[in-house]
């Protein structure tokens, strides 16, 4: 499915050559440029409706905080044996940034060649990453001091909308506004990156340059399954207002690990399998975290289908 990306964000410092010789021998060179994409739904949010991309339930989503650490990018040439890397790690605001970019990497003269082993992680915030502008000191501080790899807030709304007790769908009350905070206290890795169109990696264009775009999204957690590949999924969103255990307008983290996931995603709706490390999903908040573990695409709607929890 096509998704059109609104704002560009950069991922990487600096890159260093692992080889002597970067392109193999033949003194071909290109140049890269490396940046990290926000999908439309961080910046625009989800409609309900019956497309594609709509919440298929009825409740439309609006983020107005999406904060995430990314860094590490590597890429390696296994046919050129070449590789590039970089320890930096960036906090990042999604939500509010520039149109222009947060480019910090605009590597001339390196190997015109493919590299087709290509990942970066979404680690837990430290007081070694650095912050980029927008991202406002306060942002930072509430990632680092929580170790977050994400963090965002968001607001649920549905005319109609209903809270009912997980596993008794005939016990419900009025919600027609849900409030989100969720943050994680996690890291993921990201590998073997390929375009939707199964291009493994990127290739350095002969005296050209090659964009490189990792992909934030910003849905998954709506998502119906687990998805390792092509994102063929509904998106719902009625078991995040049914969580809200004690009505007050908030479902919280605490109330997500309180559902148990046959109660919150019943079986002809949802797919439980797959994810991240062989982690069990035993409740909604299981649910969620692992969904968390799968935001980073690349080239759009691309996969890094190799995904690792880190320490």
């Amino acid at each position: 499915m096509l998704r059109r990306s609104i704002v560009w964000l950069s991922l990487v410092g600096a890159f260093v050559g692992c080889s002597s010789s970067e392109d193999g021998g033949s003194g071909a060179t290109g140049n890269l440029q490396v940046f990290v994409v926000p999908e439309e739904t961080i910046v625009s949010g989800l409609e309900p409706g019956d497309g594609d991309e709509n919440i298929h339930d009825g409740w439309k989503v609006e983020y107005t905080k999406f904060l995430v650490t990314v860094g590490n990018f590597r890429a390696q040439s296994t046919a050129g044996k070449t590789e590039f890397g970089d320890s930096t790690i960036y906090v990042l605001d999604l939500k509010n940034a520039p149109a222009g970019g947060y480019v910090t990497l605009d590597r001339k003269a390196i190997a015109a060649t493919r590299f087709d082993k290509v990942g970066e992680d979404m680690p837990a915030a430290s007081a070694t990453a650095k912050k980029l502008p927008p991202t406002t000191d306060g942002d930072f501080k509430l990632m680092v001091d929580n170790g977050y790899a994400l963090y965002f807030e968001a607001t649920m709304t549905k005319p109609d909308g209903k809270s009912c007790t997980p596993g008794k769908p005939a016990e419900c009350v009025d919600a027609k506004t849900v409030k989100l905070k969720w943050g994680f206290a996690m890291g993921t890795s990201f590998d073997d990156c390929a375009s939707a169109q199964g291009d493994t990696g990127f290739a350095v264009p002969q005296g050209g340059t090659v964009q490189v775009k990792p992909t934030i999204h910003g849905d998954h957690w709506f998502f119906s399954d687990i998805t390792e590949g092509a994102e063929v999924t509904k998106r719902l969103a009625q078991y995040i207002a049914d969580a809200d255990l004690d009505h007050n307008g908030e479902t919280t983290l605490d109330e997500l690990k309180s559902v148990k996931a046959t109660d919150a995603f019943p079986g002809d709706k949802y797919k439980l399998s797959g994810g991240v490390g062989g982690v069990p999903i035993a409740t909604a908040y299981d649910y969620v975290k692992t969904q968390a573990r799968t935001l980073h695409d690349f080239q759009g709607d691309g996969e890094c289908p190799t995904r690792a929890i880190l320490k």
